[in-house]
């Protein structure tokens, strides 16, 4: 066998339609793999089988990432990233990884990489972060400080790049890649000559993902309708804050005349209070609506993870209506079927809590229109007020400002109010039941297909602490 640091940077590359799936144990060690990633990583599946995940671990990477991977599965949520790994034979392959925390061990589907502005971004991180760790290591960093010095420069570079926090980024790379794919795919999924339980799997699977996409679109207009309240709260923000110093300069005013004309400065106080009502109404929501969108983005990131899912038993149906598929394929398909219940059930509670506390939102700004309702009979009172005391020459001028700043205010409360709606209508619970009666039926056809190699499916589910889905048992 050739050195296989000998052949670093020639690369074999992954096809748009090829998926590949593999389940490692708590410990990393390979308990499932099917024939794609045998051959893209030029390992024949005997020697995948009990083997650490990381014997395809490309020194390229830098360890960083890796560890940002555990501390993320270990918390017990799904992960994605680019990566680069190594083959048998020294070539390099790379891929775009999901792994997904199942019972006691953790299922992963990679595909080829296709959105470019972010694969590109995450390499060029790579290969910023390993030097530095090499710095490390020159000074004395034992493995794991090695990975934590990684670890800490990849998310200072993320953050220069516009992402907070990695989950930022991966719940935006995931979606993409998923939709980019989608767009180059020339995978034919119409199969009129099948039939039997392979073709009901796949003619279910295809359903599934048409229900998904649906989804998937929903949610992508969720975002943006998120991120423009987002935008909006923190302008109405400004705008009522700016309202509130013209109020101010009000007040000071009346308070000045207070002598011959103290209901003017008791008004111009109401008014203040009013508006200082609005404005503590108003302050919150910026960071309030932050954590809502990226609440969206984590429910976009599950159902493209889902459609991920799907898009691994289609492939497994279509490999074998075509004969390529080696016979242990369909075995895998329970578990793929197990970890789309779980997405479906994430992104369906996911759904609920966002329309509760969008609707919350939408209280909060009604409640600080009715605070500028009051303000405005207010200011109306204390503009009728001005000439009638005989203070327009020092007051008056004050009246132009007050009401500018606060027509103003009206209309961005009303945009605001506009797309707070909207999104309480785009978060609104979906229906689970159609989804789980399609898992259900892919479960009752592969039942048939894996009949003859049952105790190899448990197997597998035993590994990772899991019970088969009731329509397998």
């Amino acid at each position: 066998m050739l050195d296989r640091k000998s052949r670093i940077g020639q690369e074999r590359r992954v096809g748009v339609d090829e998926l590949f799936f593999s389940c490692t144990d708590r410990k990393g060690v390979i308990t499932a793999a099917n024939s794609v990633f045998a051959r893209l990583s030029a390992f024949p599946r005997d020697e995948l089988m009990g083997a650490p995940h990381n014997l395809i671990r490309n020194p390229l990477m830098p360890a960083g990432a890796f560890k940002l991977m555990w501390d993320t599965l270990l918390g017990g949520k799904p992960f994605a990233a680019y990566v680069k790994n190594l083959a048998k034979d020294g070539f390099d392959y790379q891929v775009f990884a999901t792994v997904t925390p199942m019972g006691s061990g953790f299922l992963s589907v990679r595909s080829s990489p296709r959105f470019e502005p972010l694969w590109n971004a995450a390499l060029g991180l790579y290969g910023q972060a390993l030097p530095i760790e090499e710095d490390g290591k020159a000074k004395g960093a034992n493995r794991s400080k090695t990975a934590t010095i990684g670890l800490t420069s990849l998310a200072g570079m993320l953050s220069d790049a516009g992402f907070p926090s990695y989950d930022e980024f991966m719940y935006t790379a995931l979606p993409a890649e998923t939709q980019t794919r989608v767009s180059l795919s020339a995978r034919r999924t119409y199969r009129p000559e099948a039939h039997g339980d392979i073709a009901d799997i796949l003619n279910n699977a295809v359903a599934m993902d048409e229900l998904i996409g649906d989804l998937l679109g929903r949610l992508d207009s969720l975002q943006q309708l998120a991120e423009a309240l987002q935008a909006g709260s923190k302008q109405l923000g400004g705008t009522v804050a700016q309202l509130a110093e013209v109020t101010q300069i009000s007040l000071n005013a009346s308070q000045r005349v207070a002598s011959h004309a103290p209901i003017l400065a008791s008004t111009a106080n109401a008014m203040t209070q009013v508006g200082a009502g609005a404005e503590q109404v108003i302050a919150p929501l910026p960071e309030r609506l932050s954590q809502i969108r990226l609440g969206v983005m984590e429910l976009r990131f599950r159902i493209a993870l889902a459609q991920l899912h799907n898009d691994m038993v289609i492939n497994f149906a279509l490999e074998t209506l075509d004969g390529f598929a080696p016979p242990e394929g369909f075995l895998y398909v329970p578990l793929l079927c197990y970890a789309l219940a779980d997405d479906v059930e994430a992104v369906g509670s996911g759904l609920e809590s966002a329309h509760r506390v969008l609707g919350d939102v939408g209280a909060q700004v009604e409640s600080a229109g009715a605070h500028l309702t009051q303000f405005q009979k207010f200011l109306t009172t204390w503009r009728i007020q001005v000439p009638r005391f005989g203070v327009s020459a020092q007051l008056g001028p004050l009246v132009g400002p007050i009401d500018a700043q606060l027509n103003r205010t009206h209309e961005e409360l009303n945009a605001l109010r506009h797309l707070a709606r909207a999104c309480v209508a785009e978060a609104r619970p979906f229906d689970r039941i159609p989804m789980e009666e399609i898992l259900s039926r892919i479960n009752a056809a592969s039942r048939n297909v894996i009949r003859d190699n049952y105790e190899h499916t448990q197997a597998v589910f035993n590994s990772m602490g899991l019970a088969m889905p009731r329509g397998v048992r």
